[in-house]
């Protein structure tokens, strides 16, 4: 009987041996898999995190990018000259408006609620204007307040009452240089070209307005300011005059001018920075 009870609590003993062994391996896997998964997700939360950083710096860098972008290319907007001899090609001038014309400015209809006309559909001018008038005077700004003001007068002591789109002086004038009665012989002699828009308002041809601007964006724009008149053309559309000067002694010159007007309804007054293309404000005004 000893030796049978002493097998018995040898085949014990290995089993209990057995039984531990097994216990022994399966904590240590649990614990190798909990090790697994603990170091798994440190790392999902570290790339995850990295991901997150990587992708908010992206963000800020595009809209930094954004921010501190500079359009390349300039503001030109419509040719004045062009619109006059797109709309003479079409036999669209008038010196005075037709009394429908004259009805249609004092209830004011706006150019977009009229039918087009189909001759400035052939000219491709039934659509909006813009016209960029340089603005070298007028652009005051104050750094401390961040404040630019704009006090623009665009009109011409030649045609008062009109905004004047473009100007162009061919020849020299005799001033100072000839005296009146020679000065056509010696070849003082002046075409001035000279195109205005008549808005319907003939008092108001300045423009006014101010502004928020940091000082870094105005130093961008370098001085260089313009006006940008956006406007639709109504009837008579175009109105053409030509007038001449003999030389006189106070202005020794022989001089022909020819005076175009064109006729539109303005809808917005704009502060651009044409070459760099920037539009700084829209919310200017038409002034007396």
């Amino acid at each position: 009987m000893r030796m049978q009870d002493f097998a018995i609590d040898c085949l014990e003993l290995q089993r209990d041996s057995l039984v531990s062994d097994l216990k022994f391996r399966l904590i240590r896997s649990s614990a190798a898999c909990v090790l697994v998964a603990v170091s798994w997700l440190a790392q999902a939360q570290t790339q995850t995190s990295t991901d997150a950083a990587s992708a908010t710096h992206a963000a800020e860098a595009a809209a930094s990018a954004s921010d501190n972008a500079v359009p390349t290319q300039p503001l030109v907007g419509d040719d004045p000259f062009a619109v006059r001899d797109a709309l003479a090609k079409q036999g669209k001038k008038a010196n005075a408006p037709s009394l429908s014309d004259r009805v249609r400015k004092l209830i004011h209809i706006p150019a977009h609620q009229t039918s087009h006309d189909p001759d400035l559909v052939k000219a491709g001018l039934d659509r909006e204007l813009t016209f960029v008038v340089p603005a070298p005077y007028g652009i005051l700004y104050r750094a401390k307040t961040r404040q630019l003001s704009v006090n623009v007068d665009l009109s011409d002591f030649s045609t008062p009452g009109v905004i004047v789109l473009r100007k162009h002086v061919e020849g020299q004038s005799g001033r100072g240089l000839v005296v009146a009665p020679e000065a056509k012989a010696k070849g003082y002699i002046q075409h001035i070209d000279l195109i205005g828009l008549d808005s319907g308002d003939r008092s108001k041809t300045s423009v006014r307005g101010s502004l928020k601007l940091s000082p870094s964006a105005f130093a961008a724009a370098n001085g260089d300011f313009a006006i940008a008149v956006v406007c639709d053309l109504v009837p008579p559309y175009l109105s053409d005059r030509l007038d001449h000067t003999d030389p006189t002694s106070e202005e020794p010159t022989d001089i022909t001018t020819r005076t175009s007007t064109l006729h539109a309804d303005v809808q917005a007054i704009w502060l651009v920075s044409p070459q760099k293309g920037i539009v700084l404000s829209k919310n200017l005004h038409l002034s007396k």
